[in-house]
């Protein structure tokens, strides 16, 4: 695992849809599920809305095939996808990251 994937949606339907399909996929170990507050422009107007930010733990090489999976499922236009380069993950997160992702690829 080398970065984090963060991305906003704002239905629990849409969150549970991407949550789901990412596992089940074995392109992620992992996704925590956060609602927060977002401040932004769209269309020339400052908008705030209530959101689920959800961050996905990926390999890099598996990074552009969850993008493109995000992409076909979100409920956005233009959904945000930022990855984040991790400078420090611990030995044994890593190895259990590694092996559950082995394990439950079209598994779940």
């Amino acid at each position: 695992m080398s970065l984090m994937l963060l991305q906003t949606t704002t239905t629990p339907e849409n969150s549970e849809i991407l949550i789901k399909e990412a596992l089940e996929s074995g392109l992620v170990s992992c996704v925590q599920k956060v609602p927060i507050k977002s401040f932004y422009y769209w269309e020339n107007t400052l908008r705030e809305d209530s959101e689920i930010l959800l961050t996905f733990k990926v390999n890099q090489g598996d990074f552009e095939k969850l993008n493109k999976l995000i992409e076909a499922k979100h409920i956005y236009e233009i959904p945000e996808i930022i990855g984040v380069h991790l400078d420090f993950v611990s030995s044994k997160y890593q190895k259990w990251h590694n092996e559950t992702k082995k394990l439950h690829k079209g598994v779940l």
